[in-house]
């Protein structure tokens, strides 16, 4: 029997797929790995933290497990990765498997949220691409800071405003300027340690992305053509919503330190 779907409205809302649609999402996503993080990026800080075998890494909101993988079996770390999306988490453990990393990695169907609401110790918390799931940056980084050990890191994979002011948009309210989003993201005394620019990235990620949920989607809509509706708006909202990053947002990772 399958899995349920933790809390199906919130998933759905995190997916911007309205809940009739969400049965259909493992299949319009099929081939889509990273699911949007900036993953070379995310790799290549983490890489830089120099940290041993074995270090404990949080991955919240994993998905389908690409950076928790990499982390695995690039830096040999041991990854708790937490998603609400079953299928997502099932995909996980098999790529897990394809790399010869299933010792490494732990996959938990979890919801973040009531995950990090009790302290935890990892030497590396990651968010990678989820929004504000947290709510601003300061909330975000309170959050993360609490699953980490005084001096373990924090990596965020969001971004910011380019031309200030504010978004009123569903999803987009937490976003600043840069200087006001560094900010909020060391209000607690945290170490930047290193910010990367993912834009370039997010371009790449987002043609890909919208060019491959646009083939699974016509597939879908002659399996089910009842479908067609829902399937026609996410579509297009997900195009929409290409366009307003791109023009709206600079996408950065950010690679913090919590303060002793």
């Amino acid at each position: 029997m399958t899995t349920p779907d933790l809390n199906p409205a919130s998933v759905a809302e995190s997916l911007e797929v309205d809940e009739r649609l969400l049965p259909y999402m493992p299949y319009l996503l099929q081939d889509l790995w990273a699911l949007g993080s900036a993953i070379d990026e995310i790799i290549a800080l983490a890489g830089s933290l120099g940290l041993p075998p074995k270090s404990r890494a949080l991955d919240l909101g994993c998905g389908k497990g690409a950076v928790a993988v990499r982390l695995a079996s690039e830096l040999r770390l041991e990854v708790v990765g937490i998603d609400a999306m079953a299928s997502f988490l099932a995909d996980a453990e098999r790529k897990a498997s394809e790399h010869r990393v299933s010792d490494l990695c732990d996959f938990r169907h979890l919801d973040a949220l009531e995950f990090v609401s009790r302290e935890h110790d990892f030497d590396l918390v990651i968010l990678a691409s989820v929004g504000g799931i947290f709510g601003s940056f300061a909330d975000t980084a309170a959050r993360l800071r609490s699953q980490v050990r005084p001096g373990g890191y924090m990596l965020i994979d969001d971004g910011y405003l380019k031309h200030g002011g504010r978004m009123s948009r569903r999803g987009y309210a937490h976003y600043r300027d840069h200087d006001e989003t560094v900010a909020e993201l060391t209000v607690f005394g945290d170490v930047l340690l290193r910010e990367a620019s993912t834009t370039d990235a997010s371009s790449r990620i987002n043609d890909e992305f919208q060019r491959l949920i646009e083939e699974r989607g016509r597939e879908l809509m002659a399996m089910h053509p009842e479908l067609s509706t829902d399937i026609i708006a996410y579509l297009d909202g997900q195009a929409e919503e290409c366009r307003v990053i791109m023009d709206q947002l600079e996408g950065a990772v950010w690679l913090l330190r919590k303060a002793q």
